[in-house]
């Protein structure tokens, strides 16, 4: 008795407790109180139910104007329903609105109200509209007291609550000495409020181009910007300047004033000189998109050293400027020679000698006349044929004969302005030369890529000159002469030839002997000494078959050609035999100089760290010279290999990395176990020395699964190296369902996993727990159709409300590469009614059944009690009662209640079952 009685009393207080609990459930809503839409857009409107009772009604209500509620959008027993500007809400408990801000009628209170079972929520929001304004910005011009204006016009219409405007000028207030601003604002009935600023200033004042009218709202994130260009008054660059300008033969002074750059462009009037009787004439008065030119064209006499004004101004404008100019006049102050001196004080005289020719005589002019003419005549006759006067020159042809002596006249001459130069020309026979005239010694060098050839020339000698040479007998050179007369003189040429440099310095000296001379004439020359060679040694990596090797390149720059090119290589100390080296011809330069090339190609790995040495022999060194180069040192080699799994695909790579210097090794790979060659792909990239190999093979995890991969590096110039790498086995056991299910056996020997879900309810998962040693795994449910359920990781999910619908067998597959294992899941969907029911059909069952077992045992204690005479017929009673109470866990032993003793409790035993299934 006491097992039913403590079921029935855990079964009491758990009600309770469930009772206890739902009526201590918070019941409120979450909504914003005040919210704000812009007229035109749209805006959201957030009420919450975070209660645990089920609604039945809930919706967004209004008060219309005879101050009834009004229905806006919401949801009667799960069906929505939306009028107006409401879209449908989220759902029944989030009541989350989209609403279009159509009018600004919409601004007021909304309230959010929730009919649950049991009562009614609710709660009141206040939804502000506000208008953005239209922005519009003109500019125009006017005339205040003579004064050029602009007034730049900002206009915010329409907006709620009032826009502010201010003014920017170059990102700063605009300035009170120059700016105004005028504002206005205009309510009108709707509520809204159009503003209108105003900026002025005059023109003249303003330099900026740009206006800003910011406006703020707070239907704006931030100020709204409007830039518009304006005027802006620039001073011009004002020039004045006159030129000279001849037409038909006629001077004129033309004056020409530039106004250029200015904003706007100035006004050009003319302030003239008293009209003469040729008055001057209005050239051009032209206005192009940068400047203003005019100019005045005057008579070249009448106006001479007159005052002309050039006035730059404008019409509404207090700028005027005023630029003066005055005539230039000319004048002519003398002539006079300038190659020839005064030979008295009042006479000009230039003698010449009988047979002299291409003579010029050069006169010079004082004044500041744009031009001039010169005339000159002989004896007051024309000048004669073999003079001519070209310019400011005087040109005697000749030779010179004794009929040009004589008395000349010069005249300069502009217009007006005339001077004059009387000068005399005398001509003296000429003098007949001595029998012995000296020659004139000069020597001259002419060089090539081997020799100097040394000329010693004394030239023009009558009679001839002795010409000779003072050189050491240890040069090596050779000597050749020659004679040529012309006139009557002997010119005599020896030519020294002698390597382009010596070993050494040595002095050369040419000795010219003639009877003019009271002593010989000698001329000392030095000649060069050869430079020791510009040696450069230039190194570069190259690589070939695999093999990287250092091309050397000794360049040898010198005056002669290199006698020999030799190269020596030591090793820590040792000396080696070289490598292969290449010697190429000489190259003859412009400058005289002779480039020898050697070049050696040596291979890094058996030379790494030697010094290699280029020697140059040179004809006139007293040793060779040399240049030493040390070659790179090889660095350690490394490796590694790895696996690496590509995402989104079933194939995995083995990647064989190995660095090192010198030597691009051959590399592959094998399977460890039958040293088999696997296909794979290599790249190499070379930088100097340094090689990087990577070798990757793409493979199918079932291929080697469980084996060992093997890098094998093959070096042809040392031992191979090997890398293993172990391809993991995996394996997938079985698929455990986290979530309290009940197994049922199949007739096919498969178990289904079975559960429920609650109905209307959303994001409900079944949890999936893998059995294995996979590194990850991949999901995927389909239903008895095969079509495909919402999987989300290792778990089957239902994002949207459960319902009936989503009952059935589902089927789940966890897979890694090629292994795989399912499970199977009977899914049922309950609803809170049906667990009810269930809850009240299992009470009512173990009502039942606890009555029942009261029942038999009232009636076998009642059966105990009585006892009859007859032996026989007790003994068959207690045999048939026996056998309705044998202990169902002992069928092999038949207790009877009289022999039980103490045991007797043990003969009657009951079981209650409750099946209850589970909600996720």
């Amino acid at each position: 008795m006491g097992l039913p009685i403590f079921f029935i009393l855990g079964i009491v207080l758990n009600l309770a407790h469930s009772m206890e609990f739902q009526d201590s459930e918070p019941r409120h809503l979450v909504l914003n109180q005040t919210v704000t839409g812009i007229l035109g857009e749209e805006v959201y409107l957030h009420c919450l139910y975070t209660g645990q009772m089920d609604i039945l009604f809930s919706s967004w209500n209004r008060l219309d104007s005879s101050k009834r509620s009004k229905k806006m959008a919401g949801y009667i027993h799960l069906t929505p329903f939306n009028r107006e500007n409401f879209d449908i809400p989220a759902s029944p408990k989030n009541l989350t609105v989209k609403l279009n801000v159509t009018s600004l009628d919409l601004e007021g209170e909304y309230t959010c109200v929730i009919n649950t079972v049991e009562d009614e929520v609710k709660d009141t929001m206040f939804l502000r509209v506000i208008a953005r304004p239209g922005i519009d910005l003109t500019v125009k011009k006017e005339v205040v007291n003579r004064t050029l204006y602009h007034a730049v016009t900002c206009s915010a219409s329409s907006a709620k609550p009032e826009a502010v405007i201010r003014w920017e000028i170059s990102g700063a207030l605009p300035r009170d000495d120059i700016f105004s601003v005028n504002t206005t604002n205009t309510v009108h009935l709707n509520g809204t409020t159009s503003s209108i600023s105003v900026l002025s200033f005059p023109l003249i004042m303003n330099n900026e181009s740009t206006v800003t009218c910011v406006v703020n709202h707070p239907a704006f994130t931030e100020p709204e910007r409007a830039n518009i260009e304006v005027e802006t008054f620039v001073s011009p660059i004002m020039s004045m300047e006159t030129i000279l300008v001849q037409e038909e033969g006629e001077d004129f002074q033309e004056v020409i004033c530039t106004a250029t750059g200015g904003k706007p462009h100035p006004n050009i009037t003319w302030r003239l000189p008293e009209f003469k009787n040729t008055p001057p004439i209005l050239r051009n008065n032209s206005v192009n998109s940068d400047s203003v030119i005019s100019s005045y064209r005057f008579p070249f006499d009448p106006y001479e050293g007159e005052n002309v004004s050039c006035v730059f101004g404008y019409m509404f404008f207090p700028f005027i400027n005023t630029r003066t100019i005055t005539l230039p006049v000319y004048y002519l102050s003398s002539l006079h020679f300038v190659d020839y001196a005064i030979k008295s004080e009042n006479q000009t005289s230039l003698a010449f000698e009988e047979g002299d020719t291409n003579i010029t005589i050069r006169m010079g002019i004082l004044g500041n006349v744009p031009s001039h003419e010169i005339n000159c005549s002989r004896e007051g006759q024309p000048l004669p044929e073999d003079v001519d006067v070209v310019g400011n020159d005087i040109f005697l042809r000749g030779p010179v004969e004794l009929h040009l002596s004589g008395q000349y006249l010069c005249q300069a001459s502009y217009r007006r302005h005339q001077v004059s130069l009387q000068f005399t020309i005398e001509v003296n026979p000429k003098v007949i030369l001595p029998v012995t005239f000296p020659p004139n010694i000069s020597v001259n060098f002419v060089e090539n890529s081997d020799y100097i050839h040394i000329e010693c020339l004394a030239s023009n000698a009558v009679p001839t000159a002795n010409v000779s040479w003072i050189i050491s007998q240890e040069m090596n050179c050779t000597i050749q002469s020659n004679v040529t007369s012309f006139n009557g003189s002997y010119s005599v040429k020896s030519v020294l030839t002698v390597p382009n440099c010596m070993a050494r310095e040595y002095v050369v000296e040419c000795v010219v002997d003639h009877p003019a001379f009271m002593e010989k004439e000698r001329r000392q020359i030095a000649l060069p000494v050869c430079a020791p060679p510009n040696i450069t040694l230039q190194s570069s990596i190259k690589w070939d078959s695999g093999v990287a090797y250092t091309w050397l390149v000794c360049s040898v720059q010198s005056q002669t050609p290199a006698e020999a090119i030799t190269w020596a290589v030591d090793c820590h100390g040792i000396d080696i035999a070289s490598s292969e080296f290449v010697m190429s011809q000489p190259d003859f330069q412009q400058s005289h100089m002779v480039v020898v090339q050697s070049v050696a190609r040596i291979p890094i790995h058996s030379h790494a760290g030697c010094s290699v040495t280029c020697a140059v022999e040179l004809q006139g060194l007293a040793k060779p010279e040399n240049k030493s180069i040390v070659l790179p040192p090889l660095g350690p080699s490394a490796s590694r290999v790895f696996l690496r799994e590509e995402r989104y695909t079933d194939n995995w790579h083995a990647v064989c990395e190995y660095s090192g210097d010198g030597v691009i090794p051959k590399i592959s790979w094998v399977q460890s176990d039958e040293d088999t060659e696997i296909q794979s792909t290599t790249e190499s990239k070379c930088n100097g020395i340094k090689v990087n190999v990577n070798l990757t093979s793409e493979f199918k995890l079932s291929q080697y699964e469980g084996k060992n991969l093997t890098c094998l590096i093959q070096n042809k110039f040392g031992k191979d190296e090997r890398r293993t790498v172990h391809v993991p086995k995996y394996s997938i056991s079985s698929i455990e369902v986290v979530n309290k299910t009940t197994l049922d056996r199949r007739s096919h020997g498969q178990h289904e996993h079975r559960l429920a879900l609650q109905e209307n309810l959303s994001n409900q998962k079944i949890l999936l727990r893998a059995h294995g040693n996979a590194p990850s795994y991949k999901t995927t449910c389909y239903r008895e159709g095969r079509s495909a359920a919402h999987t989300v990781g290792m778990a089957l999910v239902f994002t949207e409300p459960v319902t009936e619908r989503d009952a059935g067998l589902y089927t789940c597959q966890v897979s890694y590469h090629h292994h795989m294992a399912e499970v199977l899941i009977r899914v049922d969907v309950t609803s809170e009614e049906t667990q009810h029911m269930i809850f009240i059909t299992i009470c009512f069952t173990s009502a039942a059944a606890i009555t029942l077992v009261l029942i038999i045992v009232l009636f076998v204690l009642c059966t105990s009690g009585k006892r009859h005479s007859s032996q026989k017929k007790n003994r068959k009673e207690r045999e048939s009662l026996a056998a309705l109470m044998q202990d169902p866990r002992c069928p092999e032993r038949t207790m009877l209640p009289g022999e039980a003793g103490p045991n007797y409790a043990e003969l009657v035993h009951y079981s209650i079952v409750l099946d209850v299934k589970s909600t996720v």
